[in-house]
């Protein structure tokens, strides 16, 4: 039986031999309240990790960290032999004292281990989103039917034909429908069709004479390997999913399977056959749930927000053409900008969007049908935007030839207001009806560009309108909200990576929208330096996915999704990677001054 946890990062990278090695150095030490444990005129001879207490870690009179049960501190020092920061006990603490040579011995010998303290930025983030995927197993085995059930039940007349139910199926696009039948309730497949002609059944036959009434069922909150062992053992490929002795859906083999390889499969197929916005608002919903499932699968941020733009484009689209008539459809251009547009909106936070229509082109329901499309997407749980980037707003609703004139007025008269519309408009997408309504627009603008270099840097300068949280001593600076240590990790730390990115693109003709996709491009055209670019990325990423990750925890709690982190909640590896990621901010802010020549503009 081992006294010590190896179970959380870095000591998961450890093999038996070696976990065996570091138990034997390690000795557990008690410390009083207020007894310090580190100071600045003292050798750092042992790297700590919390049993029980509190720890805090201050520079002078501030608290810039707080370390609990299973926290490590303090890796930076005992590499560097001495630390800069003291660090005292705020209640009883009992740890585990390990040998600054017996883990720098573990180092050497072991990358893995070794990487937690020595490695690139690039690599300790990588490293991190691989110990993260080690929780799918567990999710998987935690998953309910409801996570799965996307197939909503088709119903027929015990009396209807086989010809009507053909009719039905295809219309439906479904495999398999209910037969209600009086008290009874049936089930007729495409399986049975096969049947019925090599019996040589008349079409006119009634359901009630071929379908299946033994029906088999699952409710909808068991477990979904429930419903597959059930499979398996009845030799059967469909079960009834019932909700409170209803029937609520249709749970196919193809189903589950696809949750276990490809749960945005079911999403679309949902999407395609949607006929209602009640439908799709139900879809939405999936799409929060799916977030979550893939997140504790240790998928990670910038893949999840790949997955979340396609079905969101296909969520808006079908939204569009249920809301708009025909002839507005294909006559306008429906956009998602910002970070939606990016591929960079994992949550739903708020909505940009506008619509570009066709010079010429007019029509009465036009208003009608933008106030509905805003409304509608607020009913989806996407909260409309507090600078009204939205669709109802006649600014981000115009004719082409309006959209120019826009577009020639925030070139051309750069002040704050008109950068930054000009950067949401930079990251547009199209998500519906005419895509070259988009591409004209792209085109003008770019030959509105120049090789004006004082226009690139005020655009760049929008990097200096928020602080990185990031003091001397690598502390990280908090403000107080709710009576909480908490630091904005969009303006302190997405934002600068974010629009840095989207300037040096802007500036040199990068066509992408992704920041990842610009990143690459800017890399292989030899604009940004490789390592670089990689370090940035992986900063970014890890941003991305640290607020994925309390943006779901609010999301449980009944809250919105917010950009407060608060550090003490993080883990000892969280904090130290939130804190060189944070540094990565600082160096690229500073290559963007250079590059732009910030200092020089007024």
């Amino acid at each position: 039986m081992t006294r010590f946890d190896f179970s959380h990062p870095p000591f998961t990278h450890l093999s038996n031999a070696e976990r065996q090695t570091l138990e034997n150095a390690a000795d557990i030490v008690f410390f009083d309240n207020e007894e310090l444990i580190l100071a600045p005129a003292q050798p750092v001879n042992a790297l700590y990790v919390v049993i029980k207490g509190v720890v805090r870690e201050m520079a002078d009179d501030e608290v810039i960290a707080v370390y609990k049960q299973r926290d490590t501190f303090d890796a930076r020092s005992m590499v560097a032999g001495h630390t800069s920061t003291r660090f005292v006990v705020h209640e009883e603490a009992l740890v585990f004292s390990l040998p600054r040579a017996t883990v720098l011995a573990l180092t050497e010998s072991n990358p893995g281990f070794g990487a937690y303290f020595f490695a690139s930025i690039s690599q300790k983030f990588g490293a991190m989103a691989r110990e993260s995927g080690n929780r799918e197993l567990q999710t998987l085995l935690t998953a309910t039917v409801r996570d799965a059930c996307s197939r909503l039940p088709v119903f027929a007349a015990g009396s209807d034909s086989i010809l009507d139910a053909a009719r039905l199926m295809k219309q439906r696009k479904s495999k398999s429908i209910l037969v209600q039948h009086g008290e009874r309730l049936g089930m007729f497949t495409t399986t049975d069709f096969r049947d019925i002609i090599l019996s040589d059944t008349p079409s006119s036959t009634a359901l009630h004479q071929v379908c299946h009434f033994d029906l088999i069922t699952v409710d909808i909150d068991d477990f979904l390997f429930n419903a597959l062992l059930t499979m398996t053992q009845r030799n059967i490929r469909r079960l009834v999913v019932m909700e409170y002795g209803k029937p609520a859906g249709i749970l196919a083999q193809v189903d589950i399977l696809s949750y276990f390889s490809n749960h945005s499969h079911l999403i679309a197929q949902r999407l395609d056959r949607a006929d209602t916005l009640d439908e799709l608002a139900d879809i939405a919903e999936q799409i929060t749930r799916l977030v979550s499932i893939l997140s504790s699968h240790g998928v990670k941020a910038p893949q999840l927000g790949r997955l979340v733009q396609a079905l969101n484009a296909r969520l808006f689209e079908r939204a569009w053409q249920l809301i708009a008539p025909p002839e507005l459809v294909a006559n306008s251009c429906l956009l998602v900008m910002g970070s939606e547009g990016r591929g960079e909106q994992i949550l739903k936070t708020d909505q940009d969007n506008a619509l570009l229509i066709r010079d010429g082109f007019d029509h009465p329901a036009i208003r009608g049908a933008c106030d509905t499309f805003s409304d509608t997407l607020a009913r989806f749980g996407y909260p409309p935007c507090p600078g009204g980037i939205m669709v109802r707003n006649p600014q981000w609703c115009r004719h082409e030839q309006a959209m120019r004139d826009q577009l020639y007025h925030w070139v051309m008269t750069p002040d704050g207001d008109a950068l930054m519309n000009l950067a949401i408009f930079v990251d547009a997408e199209a998500v519906a009806g005419d895509h070259a309504l988009l591409q004209q627009c792209r085109h003008y603008l770019a030959g509105l560009l120049s090789d004006d270099e004082s226009f690139y840097a005020r655009f760049a300068r929008a990097i200096e309108q928020f602080d990185t949280p990031l003091g001397f001593f690598a502390q990280l600076l908090t403000k107080e909200k709710d009576g909480a240590a908490t630091l904005d990790i969009k303006k302190g730390g997405i934002f600068p990576i974010v629009h840095g990115i989207r300037a040096l693109s802007l500036r040199h003709g990068v066509s992408a929208c992704n920041t990842f996709d610009r990143l690459q491009q800017l890399a292989d055209r030899g604009l940004l330096e490789r390592e670089l670019a990689n370090d940035v990325g992986e900063a970014l990423s890890f941003l991305l996915g640290l607020r994925l990750s309390h943006g779901l925890a609010e999301l449980a709690d009944g809250r919105n999704a917010s950009n407060l982190i608060r550090p003490e909640r993080l883990s000892t590896l969280e904090r130290d990677l939130l804190k060189d990621a944070l540094a990565l901010v600082k160096r690229f802010k500073g290559y963007l001054r250079h590059h732009f020549r910030l200092g020089a503009i007024a």
